[in-house]
């Protein structure tokens, strides 16, 4: 059950582990719990939320005693307090204060809301947990995608019904003719495709649009009105227990949960099997950061 292989790998993993996921924080409709080789792979390393708890990120790594003592000034986990509404492209993530610099997460979407968030840089010098910051809901239109001939904007599956309000943001570059930068506008829908822009919500009922005479420029976008902001807690590394935080671990297999909704920005680990000398670092460095 150990580190046999002297690995940080599936192989190398309880397999009993992923029994222990499932039976202490209650089962997910559909998911499989045998101890089998595929299912140990699953938990090895996850990332994925809900895949074994619901309103958790649960998977399975291993700390060594290099792990278990660094990572304190890093950010190794993001939790969502809530996933917001209307995203039909994956907003950016900015982080600001907590005294470091430098950490980065990429957002994913499902069904309109912010449903994951992987830290792609842990930063450093991280003194608290910084404040994450999501992108509200927006369509992010290029200058190709705005067509003059027939007053139209391309976007692939734009989601957005007759009437809904967008507000155009130019960013600093040009102002796609016909529209103001910070100007409410209504969709008029010609499929789920592509759209065109009516100055009243009527006008958008009535087909009566907007003559779109230029291009605009790079980086412009609309902010979906009707959308929501999701939220969302930093979390950093396990070299920062000494402050009272919950980021505990210890040398072995340690069971890894990041709790979302209400629990978002909690991270707590189990210890699975406690090694007296560990070898091996593997995928884990991301959450687990050695220095």
């Amino acid at each position: 059950m150990s580190s046999w292989g002297n690995n940080d790998n599936a192989a190398n993993a309880p397999y009993w582990a992923v029994s222990s996921a499932i039976t202490s924080g209650g089962s997910v409709a559909g998911t499989a719990a045998a101890p089998t080789a595929a299912n140990v792979a699953l938990l090895y390393g996850n990332t994925t939320p809900d895949l074994y708890v619901n309103g958790q990120t649960v998977g399975l790594f291993m700390v060594d005693a290099t792990e278990a003592n660094a990572g304190g000034d890093n950010v190794t986990d993001i939790g969502i307090s809530s996933g917001g509404s209307g995203y039909v492209e994956a907003p950016g993530v900015t982080f600001s204060g907590g005294g470091g610099s430098s950490a980065a997460a990429s957002a994913f979407i499902s069904g309109g809301a912010v449903n994951n968030i992987q830290v792609t840089n842990v930063g450093s010098g991280y003194t608290s947990n910084p404040t994450v910051t999501i992108q509200v809901p927006v369509l992010t239109v290029g200058t190709a995608q705005v067509i003059t001939a027939n007053d139209t904007i391309m976007y692939t599956g734009h989601g957005q019904a007759n009437g809904a309000a967008l507000v155009f943001n130019w960013n600093g570059s040009a102002n796609i003719g016909g529209l103001l930068n910070g100007t409410t506008y209504y969709v008029a829908p010609q499929n789920g495709d592509k759209f065109s822009l009516s100055t009243t919500a009527a006008n958008a009922a009535n087909n009566i649009v907007i003559d779109l005479t230029t291009t605009g420029g790079a980086g412009q976008y609309f902010t979906i009105v009707a959308g929501t902001r999701a939220t969302a807690v930093a979390s950093r590394g396990p070299g920062n227990a000494g402050d009272g935080s919950e980021h505990v671990v210890h040398t072995g297999w340690n069971l890894k949960r990041a709790g979302e909704g209400g629990r978002a920005g909690r991270v707590t680990y189990e210890t699975l099997v406690a090694l007296s000398g560990p070898v091996g670092d593997g995928s884990d460095d991301i959450t687990l950061p050695d220095a």
